[in-house]
């Protein structure tokens, strides 16, 4: 049977449908606009009026679209104040796994409209089947520690796709929650069958959005990525109007070190965020590194100081938190070369008002303190150093306090701290070298580079700016120990194949 015909019989079915049939799962056929967010078919109890909100919601949840998706919820809702599933899905929104952000009150309140406990919820819902999904939806904001919640939500997930085989977004959303299980720390285990329940829910819908997301985050580092490249190929084509399905590719591309194909992606991203009046920082973010891994400083200056020029009018967090990220990366590809001026704005400290994150800025005071002693100007890099020990303490005290994950412009994780103590033992080696203490920065070097090793992976940009093991190799190599500086070199690639002043320095140090 053809797919035409198979569309033809859907809607002569839709139109021989009464009102009285409003309490019965309709398969939710995509509207035209739902198309370039992918294809899925999530039967569903709305009302035919409300049905194209509620699917569009489910297309953009899959794309990680939360904002969007909470208003297209929204609307389903408020056409069809008695459709339970569009409250499942907007209490979806404020669940974000792979962020390890959970706002778990303003998912209760989207979720008390609906009914005021548990039971009324899922009485509200009229088939056994979403009535398992809001069964799901209220262990996933249920009490006790967050950790065991996801996890029970998991085996939820797991149960309900297992009794509805064929409600593949069932399946995949039971994929996301497997990665989700560990937070910020990649599960080889778990990752891996996220994997094997995406390729099959992809094998029955070659356009299905979660599949595909899902393949890129569970294949996302150095030696899974060869298997996420069919994923990363197709995504950006099935969703091209969900900004974050253009970037995901190009989690794929940094892990194999294809910078043009992670700039066509992230152009792409950053484009259709603005657009659409959103900020698109993070795929600016990464499009900055990619220019400036072969060589397109001056186009990578220029989204630096887009972010600058937004900060201006409107000082977000993200805005700031980007603008740190976006100088850092800046100062440490380049070396701080360029113009004294361009140099000297890149160094200027970002204003971290209102915000608990350290990362970003503690990559920045690692970057300011290598740009001043290039520029040999020690006392500038003592100032940088004491800005970071500052923002590790802030770090500490904001670990000791404790709190689930709202957002991670409020919050910091231990591999936070971790990550800039490792920048600080990096900007302690260049420090101790630029004072004549060869061997001890050496030996500091090491240290930091033998720590980062025991980081959990982090993808994308190196989440410690400069990797430990390229300074480690950079300082041997000023020392004329070149087989050992070629090591150190082709330890970073581990990591972050194919960075430009790795594959640098990796020449020098194999060169006779």
């Amino acid at each position: 049977m053809t797919r035409m015909l198979l569309m033809l019989i859907a809607a002569s079915a839709l139109a021989a449908t009464s009102a009285a049939q409003h309490h019965h799962e309709t398969p939710a056929k995509e509207p035209a606009a739902a198309l370039s967010l992918g294809e899925i078919d999530f039967p569903s109890s709305g009302s035919a009026e409300a049905r194209p909100a509620f699917l569009r919601g489910v297309l953009l949840l899959h794309s990680f679209e939360y904002a969007a998706a909470e208003r297209a919820f929204a609307e389903a809702r408020k056409i069809d104040p008695s459709f339970a599933m569009a409250y499942w899905g907007e209490a979806m929104t404020h669940n974000h796994p792979i962020w390890g952000e959970q706002d778990r009150d303003a998912a209760r309140a989207v979720l008390a409209r609906l009914g005021a406990t548990a039971a009324e919820r899922r009485q509200a819902a009229p088939t056994d089947r979403e009535k398992a999904y809001l069964a799901a939806v209220d262990i996933l904001y249920g009490d006790g520690d967050r950790k065991e919640r996801n996890a029970a939500y998991s085996d939820a997930m797991r149960d309900l796709s297992l009794r509805h085989p064929g409600d593949l977004d069932a399946r995949a959303f039971y994929a996301l929650s497997l990665i989700g299980l560990t937070g910020d720390v990649r599960d080889t285990g778990n990752y891996m069958r996220a994997a094997a329940i995406a390729e099959e829910v992809y094998e029955k819908n070659r356009r299905h959005p979660g599949a595909l997301h899902y393949l890129i985050h569970a294949y996302d580092d150095p030696v899974h990525a060869p298997l996420g490249l069919r994923a990363a190929r197709l995504y950006a084509t099935v969703a091209p109007a969900a900004s974050h399905a253009q970037h995901m590719p190009s989690h794929i591309f940094f892990a194999l070190g294809m910078w043009d194909d992670a700039i066509v992606s992230n152009t792409a991203s950053m484009k259709t965020a603005r657009d659409q009046e959103m900020g698109g920082y993070h795929p600016l973010y990464w499009l900055e590194h990619a220019y400036l891994q072969v060589g397109r400083n001056d186009d990578a200056a220029k989204l630096v100081q887009i972010v600058e020029n937004d900060v201006a009018k409107k000082a977000t967090g993200a805005a700031r938190i980007h603008l740190a990220a976006t100088r850092a990366t800046w100062l440490v590809e380049t070396r701080g070369s360029g113009p004294a001026s361009l140099s000297q704005s890149m160094s200027q400290p970002v204003d971290t008002t209102g915000i608990t994150a350290i990362v970003p800025f503690a990559g920045h005071d690692l970057a300011r303190g290598l740009a001043a002693l290039e520029q040999k100007n020690r006392d500038l890099a003592l100032q940088a150093r004491a800005d970071l020990a500052r923002r590790i303490e802030t770090g500490r005290a904001a670990l000791a306090t404790g709190g689930e994950a709202v957002s991670r412009l409020q919050t910091v994780s231990p591999t936070d701290v971790q990550s800039a103590e490792v920048m600080a033992q990096a900007l302690d080696a260049a420090l101790a070298f630029n004072a004549g203490a060869r061997e001890e920065a050496l030996r500091l070097a090491r240290k930091a580079a033998e720590t980062e090793d025991t980081l959990i992976f982090e993808y994308g940009p190196p989440a410690t700016v400069k990797p430990a093991w390229e300074l480690t190799g950079e300082l041997l190599l000023a020392m004329n120990r070149k087989p050992e500086a070629a090591e150190a070199f082709r330890r970073v690639h581990q990591r972050y194949p194919n960075r430009r002043l790795t594959l640098e320095g990796l020449r020098q140090a194999e060169a006779p």
